[in-house]
């Protein structure tokens, strides 16, 4: 086979190679949020979301979360994130996956069912920091943890 015009002809040509030999990789979705959740920007992110809520919270009686709410889940969560950073990774998943889960189960509804975007994208991002550091959690990726 002759070489393309402007290749290298140094270079095999990865058509006549076999598959098992060409050195692709490829990562999935799922090898990804792994990554991910060993990291703790997601959790930080979310802590930052949460306290950035508190003055808005703090101005009307009828917006949620409500302030106290905001504090405590957005400074426990944070600790989390802390916890991934200071190589802890599976139990700042655990504590992230748990206070997402609970911040859910307290503000979740109210959350979701209000007008206003900002507390429904404060549940989406609950939910999926849930999701993923649960992921973690219980099922978690030895490889990655061992870097």
């Amino acid at each position: 086979m002759a070489p393309k015009k402007g290749a290298d002809p140094n270079l095999p040509d990865p058509g006549a190679l076999p598959l098992e030999q060409i050195d692709v990789t490829k990562s999935t979705y799922l090898e990804q949020m792994s990554r991910l959740a060993i990291t703790p920007y997601p959790a930080w992110g979310f802590s930052a979301a949460l306290l950035a809520t508190l003055p808005r919270s703090y101005q009307t009686k009828t917006y949620f979360p409500r302030p106290l709410s905001c504090l405590g889940f957005g400074s426990i969560i944070g600790f989390a994130g802390y916890m991934s950073y200071d190589n802890d990774p599976i139990n700042g998943a655990g504590v992230a996956s748990a206070w997402s889960i609970l911040y859910l189960l307290v503000n979740g509804r109210k959350g979701f069912t209000q007008v206003k975007p900002w507390p429904a994208l404060l549940g989406v991002y609950a939910l999926g920091n849930a999701g993923m550091y649960g992921r973690e959690f219980f099922f978690p990726n030895e490889e990655l943890l061992k870097l």
